[in-house]
Parts: C-alpha cells; sequence; structure tokens
C-alpha cells in the first residue's frame, strides 16, 4: 500500500463516523455504508505519487464524489424504474394485457424491487437502459465480472417469478 493510501485509510478508520455523517447528508443509511466502504477500497488503492499534501480534504472530496456520483445513480435508476412503471401502465390502458398478465408484470416489478440496491441497479442499467456490463462496472467501480453476475441472478429470478405466475 503507498503512503498515500496508507495515510487515507487510517484517516478514514478515524474519522469513520465523522465521514458516516457526511456522507448521510446525501444518501440513506444502506446507501452511505456502501459508499463508506467503497471509499475504503478506493483509498486502499491511491498511488503514491505525488504525494497528498491535505489527506483530509482529499478524504473528505473523495467521499463527497462517491456520495454525489452514487446519488446520481440511484435518481437514474428511480427515473428508469418509473419509466419502466409508465411502460407498464400503458401496456394495460391499451388493453394488450390481461389481468393475468397485469398480476404478472406487477409481481415481476416487486421482484425487481426488492433485489439488493447494487444488484438491481446492474439490473436496471443493463436490461433497461442498455448499457454494457463493462460501461456499468466503470460507472459503478465495480469488476465486469461482479456486474455479470448481479445481472445474472436478477435476471434469475425475475424468470422464476415468470415461470412461478404462469
Amino acid at each position: 500500500m503507498s503512503p498515500n493510501a496508507l495515510a487515507l485509510v487510517e484517516l478514514l478508520i478515524r474519522e469513520r463516523r465523522a465521514l458516516f455523517r457526511f456522507i448521510a447528508r446525501y444518501l440513506d443509511p444502506a446507501s452511505t455504508e456502501d459508499t463508506l466502504q467503497n471509499l475504503y477500497l478506493k483509498a486502499s488503492s491511491v498511488p503514491g505519487d505525488p504525494p497528498i499534501l491535505e489527506p483530509r480534504g482529499y478524504l473528505y472530496r473523495m467521499a463527497y464524489h462517491h456520495a454525489l456520483n452514487r446519488s446520481q445513480a440511484e435518481a437514474r435508476e428511480r427515473r428508469a424504474l418509473a419509466e419502466f412503471a409508465a411502460d407498464l401502465g400503458e401496456l394495460a390502458a391499451d388493453g394488450e394485457a390481461t389481468a393475468l398478465d397485469q398480476a404478472q408484470l406487477r409481481e415481476i416489478t416487486q421482484t425487481i424491487l426488492a433485489l439488493p440496491p447494487q444488484v438491481r441497479e446492474c439490473f436496471v442499467l443493463n436490461r433497461y437502459l442498455g448499457l454494457t456490463e463493462r460501461e456499468i462496472a466503470a460507472r459503478l467501480g465495480l469488476s465486469k465480472s461482479v456486474v455479470g453476475k448481479y445481472v445474472l441472478r436478477a435476471a434469475l429470478l425475475v424468470q422464476q417469478q415468470q415461470q412461478g405466475g404462469r
């Protein structure tokens, strides 16, 4: 671990409660905890050159940007889910969906909403916004294989829900 990374990780550990409160201004508690964990991973991989002259300011700037990115991603996810729900509503309004199909669509929507936040976000970004696994991985700071596993897990749950509803 580089000297910069070591200094940031030690500072993060010492100021964890204050950082939690700082990030909580922008996010809900679960997202705040996830963001803190991601911040630890990011801080531990900071290169040693050039030296960071103000580690506390650097750490809080990182925390702010992580919280901002997470908040924006959650807003995009909410918009995508709202569009998805609107599309479902249009189907029902057009009379194309039977009562059984409507109930099944509601169950699938509930299945998607019940997914863990990061799994749901990966699934929605992939299936409804059309992003590739590589784009999602870069956006969320995850590995491509983790994104693939999350999307697959969500797709399997949705498929099980569809098969269970028939």
